[in-house]
């Protein structure tokens, strides 16, 4: 789906389980060369060079591939279409090690079908942080928002030219359930997110793109799913960071989502929430 002048959405969908569907977006900017903002799952560089070819263009155009952050559905296809185009990999550093070394990943954050959806890691040639500015060609650039919370190092691409901004996940959508390493640091990047005057698209990875004047409501939706939760996790009891059964089924049915609690990322998240409140 086109955006704007040269940028693009393009979907893809995936199995994290034969029950669990799911669906990625990656973005697609054109020029006198293309860019990716992040790679979707393995297998995605046919689903991008599909619609890469229905435009004229090429995967062998593609110069960059920008990574909002490591999770699978986000870089497994990187490996891929950069042994296809040569282009080059940007991250933050913190996201770096996971990129390189997908074992290490699995390790520390385990999910179902982890192999099926990253299947091989890839290096990053590029690290970028707060404030870096990458031009990339005379009309398009990117300056980097560090936007942690959904990962340690989650980072979003504000894309001047076209006043757009490639937010990844760092705005979790208000009718599902969040995932996150650190509520405060979410927030947080929401707040930043919000705050940028200069753009007119956001383009978020499990949502459509959002309109500059919705930009603001759909943000402050986001920050009152997580002060609720907060509020929530405040009334019942956590022992070191660990949750119940009992505790969990008591949070989602309050947050209305019953029917995931027993996932592990979302339990993982509400355990950092329990850590972050009882180790003030």
């Amino acid at each position: 789906m086109k955006i704007c002048e040269n940028v693009h959405q393009i979907k893809i969908s995936f199995n994290v389980t034969p029950e669990i569907k799911r669906f990625v977006y990656v973005y697609l900017i054109t020029g006198k060369y293309c860019y990716l903002i992040d790679a979707g799952v393995a297998g995605s560089e046919r689903i991008i060079s599909s619609y890469m070819e229905g435009l004229g263009r090429s995967l062998s155009e593609i110069k960059a591939v920008l990574l909002t952050h490591a999770h699978p559905d986000h870089m497994g296809g990187a490996a891929k279409i950069k042994r296809m185009s040569g282009c080059e990999i940007y991250v933050s550093n913190i996201e770096k090690a996971w990129i390189e070394n997908i074992d290490l990943q699995f390790q520390e954050r385990p999910i179902p079908n982890f192999y099926s959806l990253v299947n091989e890691p890839v290096e990053v040639e590029q690290i970028v942080k707060q404030d870096n500015v990458l031009t990339l060609e005379p009309d398009i650039s990117f300056r980097v928002l560090d936007t942690p919370g959904h990962s340690k190092g989650s980072v979003s691409y504000v894309y001047e030219e076209g006043e757009v901004v490639f937010c990844g996940d760092a705005i979790p959508v208000v009718d599902d359930f969040p995932i996150f390493v650190d509520l405060k640091e979410s927030e947080r990047s929401i707040e930043k997110i919000k705050r940028l005057s200069d753009v007119s698209y956001c383009c978020p990875a499990w949502d459509r793109v959002y309109y500059k004047e919705e930009i603001d409501e759909i943000a402050e939706g986001s920050l009152e799913m997580l002060r609720k939760l907060r509020g929530y996790v405040n009334k019942v009891k956590g022992q070191g960071g660990k949750v119940s059964e009992e505790e969990m089924k008591q949070i989602s049915e309050f947050m209305g989502w019953r029917e995931i609690e027993g996932n592990p990322l979302f339990r993982k998240s509400i355990e950092n929430v329990f850590f972050e409140e009882y180790n003030k």
